[in-house]
């Protein structure tokens, strides 16, 4: 899944590579003031090391999903090692928040045939994106960010952001940006709000 639906009013606001003890806070709070909600992609072992976080982003109303264990590639990764990725993640945000998630998303979003089997056996949905914000490339500014989501800011959108990750100063200009996005979905005439308010319920539940 890359985009919603444009009759849904709805911009999905993403946030990979977290949670992280400074970033995530930043996140949640700007998210707060503005009324929004989003997705946190969360890899497992920050996941476990920061549990209070992975409770708080559940108790104001976001969702979670699963980015596997470590930030591992999807090719670099046999099938063995892949299912273990990903059957590791899903486990620490269940034993930290004690809720499953629903939505996977690989690291750099990256897939195989291997990627879809498992995350069909784990009851998975494979989330991508339609908006990269490049807070990842170097040198990342919040006016070069601003600009990014403002290009693919539409309906149905799902905008990639990184609360974590190997690029604490793109996470900093991201969070330093992330008002302004705020301000401008709410500018479109649009609303911030996580993939199960997008995409709805999983079949059959």
């Amino acid at each position: 899944m890359r985009r919603g639906s444009p009759a849904s009013g709805l911009v999905a606001l993403s946030f990979d590579d977290g949670p992280h003890p400074d970033l995530t806070p930043r996140v949640l709070d700007a998210l707060a003031a503005a009324g929004g909600r989003a997705t946190f992609f969360m890899v497992g072992r920050n996941a476990r090391r920061y549990p209070d976080l992975v409770r708080r982003v559940l108790a104001e109303g976001h969702a979670v999903g699963v980015h596997t264990e470590t930030h591992r590639h999807a090719w670099i990764s046999g099938p063995a090692r892949l299912r273990t990725e990903m059957e590791s993640g899903l486990e620490a945000l269940v034993a930290a928040g004690g809720v499953r998630p629903v939505w996977f998303r690989p690291p750099w979003g990256a897939f195989n045939a291997a990627t879809r089997s498992t995350a069909a056996l784990l009851h998975l949905r494979i989330a991508l994106w339609s908006c990269d914000a490049g807070d990842w490339l170097p040198g990342a500014t919040p006016e070069a960010i601003l600009r990014r989501v403002r290009r693919g800011l539409e309906p149905g959108a799902v905008i990639d952001l990184h609360d974590g990750g190997r690029r604490p100063a793109g996470c900093r200009a991201m969070a330093a940006a992330l008002p302004a996005v705020l301000e401008a979905v709410a500018a479109a005439g649009l609303r911030a709000g996580h993939l199960g308010e997008m995409f709805g319920p999983p079949s059959g539940t």
